[in-house]
């Protein structure tokens, strides 16, 4: 997710937005939510991963509009599945809420994870497949699953 605040005249709105939002206090010491993963953090604007069920929490960021005025906000997300999009809202010069959304079927986490290995990951990949295919047509091996079918139905008769 990515919140900017580029008026001058608002000092601390994106430092406010984190310490009321995305921080808790403990012991005098502001710690982020568990769900929060700051990735940069500058005086107007910062990036950071949030983790949610399902999909974003637009009622929340429908509230940070309001609560935090001069703020953009971009919540890129997916999901293991693959849906996927962003939600892109501000506050125009009009006063006005404006919130745009695109939401498209992407690749699912094991796509990412296949299309996009190295030559070493793709190397042992094929070897791990190799000897899983191995263990399980050895007729001798215990754990082949012919052979557990084959013991269960000898069992049930």
């Amino acid at each position: 997710m990515t919140i900017t605040c580029e008026n001058p005249q608002v000092e601390n709105e994106v430092n406010n937005l984190v310490i009321n939002e995305l921080q808790y206090e403990k012991d005098g010491v502001y710690i982020y939510h568990d769900n929060v993963e700051m990735i940069k953090k500058g005086r107007r604007g910062i990036k950071f991963n949030l983790w949610s069920a399902w999909t974003p929490d637009y009622e929340w960021l429908e509230s940070l509009l309001k609560k935090y005025p001069d703020c953009w906000i971009k919540n890129e997300w997916s999901e293991e599945g693959g849906l996927a999009g962003v939600w892109i809202g501000f506050i125009d010069k009009n006063n006005e809420e404006v919130i745009k959304e695109l939401t498209w079927d992407d690749i699912c986490i094991e796509g990412k994870l296949y299309l996009f290995m190295d030559e070493n990951e793709e190397k042992e990949d094929t070897e791990n497949r190799n000897k899983i295919n191995n263990i399980n047509t050895n007729p001798n091996n215990p754990t082949n699953p012919n052979r557990i079918i084959r013991k269960n139905i000898f069992n049930k008769n």
